[in-house]
């Protein structure tokens, strides 16, 4: 008896052992054979999981005999379920191979940098804003300032009360060291910075880059606090949108975007009117807004031969007419001794854009590109109730052509390209004084290598070298060089977990055009004297850590980010406005700063999304042991949304904006600014209805100081809000 009991026990213990099975696995990416650490392995139906290790593998243990389905996961790859019939034989390790969700916000890839990589894969800091830009068609639909404050340590900072004139500021730096682009080509900037940011309609944008830090290396002089590329949509489908917009201040917009493929040939356009009538909203007889009437024309051929070729051709016109400053004036009605003021601007632009890729094989690339801009603009300033006026203006002609091969391997990117940049501002004589005129001529050769050291380690290096040509009609810098090396690092330490870590240098040359000349219309302000200033030259580093990670059943998102910069400019120039009747560009300090950090949170549940960004920025001007702090930068910045998405349905949303007290001219420290506004939209088949609510706590400037100076605010500086509380509504029409 006792031996029956014993073999069956045996036999029994036997089933058993037999029954639970294990599984040896290894969970690579599909594109690239990138090792996937913390994967997670669950047999389907039950809690047993079991996640990789740090080489990629996994043993799943306790597996019931019979066909059963493993079901493999990892963050920003699509899941995958698998078949296995136990037991198996034999004890071969198996390969699953897990393909790259595009839906995740990480797989966009970065066009600015060259280096065909992911947000997530580029050792260079990059924010890319997408779903954005529609929210910030509905806010202000005739420019994109609106969209630039999305991001944090950005500032868009108004310049002249009259014209409403507005630069980029970025990390607390003044806004002639960002550099605007769009499709790659710098066509922004000059005589034309401030009204740059309120002249480009975001309808036809698919993709906002930002590199913050210095980007001279891959774009030369002017990227010292870094660039803002600006992409536009391509003929992959056909598309119409129109778009409608009122606001109760006096804004209407009309909007239309098409693009048409046929066949090999593709074709954009967009075509934007803005019409803004005067706004006065504190009633003192002053607008507020001024008044503009603005037209916008964008069209670009696409055509693609065969899969190795790509050709496009793009041409732009935008016309503008810009009146500020007593509504009297404004509406033609003769002046008094009180309202007498008129800031009156006409401007046009006029470009064209060339671009030809060749794919010579699978890894090499070779492009060239070519872009013409003429900008025309005229300043009447009507100063004195006896007709008193500063009258400027010009053209600035702008070439762009450049030349690039990309050589793209697995585990490489190479870059080597040569560009050259033409620059020349011609003065209209429209007054008796020496005229202003400067032309800049640079050839600059680049080289930058992106590497996949490691699964975990990428670095990124470049150099670049400049030879500008500078010159005014009286003075010429006699040709100056410059060399500018970079190098980012990218290190991966979980999935989760990511560090990067970059520097570079980077150069400005002396300019006419600066966001302190602007508010005089350039009065008095001297031609840039090349015989006593030299380029402007910076050196900066940020580090960055990000964490990101999903929970639950992954319809919670998680993403942190810290981020610690410094920048340094030797040699800041600066504007002497102290001599009225001779205003000139001066370098009497040693070196301007800009240090500081960005913290940001970005939380997903379900249908709400919350984000949440502060910058600390200290920025000042060095000189000896003195130091001044920069005007009109916050030191504390906070800015936030919360959005509620129903897809092709509701879109709701919740924005804030907080700013601490600034630094005047006059050393005085302003009061701290709190905005607020919120955003509806609802879709219903192709349309799409919205309402926004902007700065509904009505935050002004008139309403703690008075903006006008002796009936003229030519030369109040601006640090808040000037129009007040609106609302503006439309609508969208896809066809």
């Amino acid at each position: 008896m006792i031996k029956k009991t014993l073999t069956f026990l045996l036999v029994a213990f036997a089933i058993i052992t037999n029954a639970q099975n294990t599984l040896d696995v290894i969970i690579v990416s599909k594109e690239n054979q990138e090792i996937l650490i913390g994967a997670t392995l669950l047999l389907k139906g039950t809690t047993n999981g079991v996640s990789t290790n740090i080489e990629g593998t996994a043993l799943l243990n306790n597996i019931p005999n019979g066909k059963q389905t493993i079901v493999v996961s990892y963050i920003g790859y699509e899941d995958k379920e698998v078949i296995y019939d136990f037991p198996e034989d034999g004890g071969v390790a198996h390969e699953i191979k897990l393909s790259t969700d595009n839906t995740e916000i990480d797989e966009i890839i970065v066009e600015a940098t060259r280096g065909n990589r992911t947000v997530a894969n580029l050792p260079t800091r990059t924010e890319v804003l997408t779903d954005e830009i529609d929210e910030a068609a509905s806010m202000g639909p005739s420019k994109i300032a609106h969209l630039i404050t999305h991001s944090t340590g950005i500032q868009v900072q108004t310049t002249a009360a009259g014209s409403n004139g507005a630069v980029v500021r970025i990390q607390g730096l003044n806004g002639r060291y960002t550099q605007m682009l769009k499709d790659g080509f710098p066509l922004y900037g000059g005589f034309s910075g401030s009204l740059d940011i309120l002249q480009i309609p975001p309808l036809d944008l698919r993709q906002v880059e930002f590199v913050k830090g210095s980007a001279s290396t891959l774009y030369g002089g002017g990227a010292i606090a870094g660039i803002v590329n600006l992409l536009t949509k391509k003929a992959k489908k056909d598309e119409t949108l129109l778009h409608i917009n009122l606001s109760h201040i006096g804004a209407r917009d009309f909007n239309v975007f098409n693009a048409k493929r046929f066949g090999k040939w593709g074709f954009t356009n967009l075509a934007s009117m803005h019409i803004q009538e005067p706004y006065d909203a504190d009633e003192n007889g002053f607008s507020d807004i001024a008044q503009v009437s603005k037209f916008n024309f964008n069209p670009k051929l696409f055509y693609n031969p065969n899969k190795k070729t790509e050709l496009y051709f793009g041409a732009g016109m935008t016309k503008e007419n810009r009146k500020g400053g007593s509504i009297n004036s404004i509406n033609n009605i003769w002046p008094n001794f009180t309202e007498f003021y008129l800031d009156y601007q006409e401007s046009s632009r006029t470009t064209t854009q060339f671009s030809a890729n060749y794919k010579i094989d699978n890894a090499k690339t070779i492009s060239l590109k070519n872009s013409i801009s003429s900008f025309d603009r005229y300043i009447n300033i009507r100063e004195t109730i006896l007709g008193t006026s500063t009258t400027f203006g010009g053209n600035q002609l702008n070439s762009f052509t450049e030349l690039n091969l990309n050589i793209n391997k697995e585990k490489q990117n190479i870059n080597i390209g040569l560009n050259a940049l033409a620059d020349k501002f011609t003065e209209d004589n429209l007054i008796n004084q020496p005229l202003r005129n400067q032309e800049f001529n640079t050839l600059g050769l680049y080289v930058n290598h992106l590497w996949d050291v490691t699964d975990k380690f990428a670095l990124e290096s470049g150099l670049r070298t400049d030879k500008v040509e500078a010159s005014t009609l009286n003075t010429e810098n006699g040709g100056q060089s410059f060399v500018l090396p970079k190098i980012s690092a990218l290190y991966k330490m979980t999935p989760e977990l990511s560090i990067r870590l970059g520097g570079g240098m980077g150069y400005r040359m002396p300019s006419l055009f600066s966001e302190e000349a602007e508010p005089y219309g350039y009065k008095n302000v001297q031609a840039v004297n090349f015989e006593n200033l030299v380029a402007e030259e910076s050196y900066g580093t940020n580090i960055d850590f990000k964490y990101q990670s999903t929970f639950g059943t992954d319809n919670v998102l998680l993403s942190l980010n810290q981020m610690f910069f410094f920048n340094v400019i030797d040699n800041p120039i600066t504007l002497n406005e102290n001599t009225p009747n001779n205003r000139v560009y001066e370098q009497k300090n040693d070196s301007l700063l800009s240090k500081g950090f960005e913290s940001q949170i970005k939380l997903t549940v379900d249908k709400f999304t919350w984000f949440l960004g502060y910058t600390y920025t200290d920025a000042y001007l060095e000189n000896g042991e003195n130091k001044n702090g920069l005007t009109l930068t916050p030191k504390h910045s906070i800015k936030g949304d919360l959005l509620f998405v129903v897809d092709n349905k509701w879109r709701i949303g919740w924005d804030y904006d907080y700013k601490s007290g600034q630094f005047l001219n006059s050393g005085h420290i302003t009061e701290s600014l709190f905005t607020t506004g919120v955003i509806v939209e609802r879709t219903i088949d192709n349309f799409v209805i919205f309402l926004n609510a902007e700065n509904f706590t009505d935050v002004r400037q008139s309403n703690v100081g008075d903006v006008l100076t002796d009936g003229s605010p030519q030369f109040t500086e601006v640090w808040a809000p000037l129009d007040g509380y609106f609302f503006n509504m439309g609508l969208k029409i896809k066809l």
